[in-house]
């Protein structure tokens, strides 16, 4: 009867829910949503163009950290992202000055999604407060937003916070939410008597305070430069506010690939560098400028470990059923006083075994005082062959701390007793 109840009242609710349903319609939209790469191209940004650069005969590989300088024919990407310490500009700049080829990234070498529109990266570029960059101070190069504070609020009103129009289309929608055009820029970029189409990107702009020198370029004009390409002595400097050009998911548009065959070289074989961090671990710089004193701690340790060990060869087995003599108890409990500070009472207890001795075969010479007179001290010498002056001392001086005077001394005291 309570399982009838129970069926009846699920079926009154099935058919409620169904008449409730029955005046609307049910429909369901299919949305696909790009999530990046997988595997390697998900953690670097930069592997397309590793194998690019591969395929056309380099010796392109990354490098988790820059330890050592390669070759002056060598071609380094690095990134400023994060900042840049003033040693290692200077450093990366003297190498270039020998006749390398630098490739410096403002923004752009981080493995984020490609297939976002990173608006959050670009309020926090505009938000924060600029900071120095050591590459470009020491080239003379300043660095400016490029777009103004003031217009911060409307970009993000009509990219993040425009109120949904119900009239607009959905596909036009779709295209002003995801839309990332107002952070490109596509440039046109004449060198060597070639013309690239670039695509550029990034929320800063470069300005260049001098004019351009035969063999340099500059992406736009040189006071709002996206891109610049510099002589450094004998090497050169390529400088981007943004590394959109080179990642993975452009590298394959417009000229990209054709432009960065062309700043690394499109004969010969060099050595590129795709270089994550800007500094070296303490271990490796310790190693690479110190190793002379490190090898020589080493050493000395090695040396002071083996001098300080208590033993050499194999350990000695321990004979656990063996018997010892009674004398080496003797000697283990004179060590153990002795140890203990009790001087005394071992001193005590070799000068009663002589008074013992006296007692025992000598009765004429003990007087009952236990003290040493002369007569006594003359006997004991003539017969132990003693000074009667070193007979007398070994009864009289106090009880010694140094080890060699006890040792003289618990000596005499043995002698005498024998001789008597």
């Amino acid at each position: 009867m309570k399982m009838n109840s129970i069926r009846a009242l699920m079926s009154l609710a099935g058919a409620l829910l169904l008449c409730g349903c029955g005046g609307t319609k049910g429909h369901w939209e299919e949305v696909e949503k790009i999530t990046g790469y997988k595997g390697k191209a998900r953690l670097n940004p930069f592997l397309a163009a590793e194998r690019l650069l591969n395929e056309l005969g380099h010796n392109a590989h990354a490098a988790k950290t820059l330890g050592k300088m390669p070759p002056h024919d060598a071609v380094i990407f690095i990134s400023g992202e994060g900042g840049l310490p003033a040693g290692r500009a200077k450093q990366l700049l003297r190498w270039t000055f020998s006749g390398g080829h630098l490739m410096y990234f403002l923004e752009g070498t981080r493995p984020y999604n490609d297939f976002e529109t990173q608006f959050g990266a670009f309020i926090s570029a505009m938000l924060l407060e600029e900071q120095k960059d050591p590459v470009l101070e020491q080239l003379g190069i300043g660095l400016e937003k490029r777009f103004p504070t003031e217009e911060i609020k409307d970009l993000l009103e009509k990219n993040a916070g425009k109120p949904e129009d119900e009239s607009e289309p959905d596909e036009a929608k779709k295209k002003t939410k995801d839309d990332a055009s107002w952070l490109e820029s596509e440039q046109v970029v004449k060198w060597n008597g070639r013309n690239y189409q670039i695509s550029l990107g990034g929320f800063q702009s470069m300005s260049l305070n001098r004019k351009l020198r035969p063999g340099e370029f500059s992406a736009g004009p040189k006071n709002e430069s996206l891109a610049l390409h510099l002589k450094h002595g004998m090497g050169t400097v390529t400088l981007l506010v943004h590394a959109r050009p080179f990642r993975n998911h452009w590298i394959g548009e417009n000229d990209h690939a054709r432009w960065l065959s062309a700043l690394v070289g499109e004969h010969g074989s060099k050595e590129v560098l795709f270089v994550s961090a800007t500094s070296g671990s303490f271990f490796g710089l310790l190693w690479q400028h110190g190793w002379m004193a490190v090898v020589t701690l080493a050493l000395c340790l090695g040396f002071w470990l083996w001098q300080q060990m208590p033993r050499f060869g194999p350990l000695a087995e321990v004979e656990l059923d063996s018997t010892r003599h009674f004398a080496s108890h003797i000697g283990a409990l004179g060590e153990f006083f002795w140890r203990m500070r009790r001087v005394t009472l071992l001193v005590n207890s070799a000068r009663d075994a002589v008074w013992e001795r006296v007692r025992e075969r000598h009765r004429s010479l003990d007087d009952g005082s236990r003290q040493m007179n002369d007569q006594l001290a003359e006997e004991i010498a003539r017969r132990s062959g003693l000074p009667a002056q070193r007979v007398a001392a070994a009864f009289d001086v106090a009880p010694p701390t140094s080890a060699h005077n006890f040792v003289n001394l618990m000596r005499d005291l043995q002698a005498i007793r024998r001789a008597l």
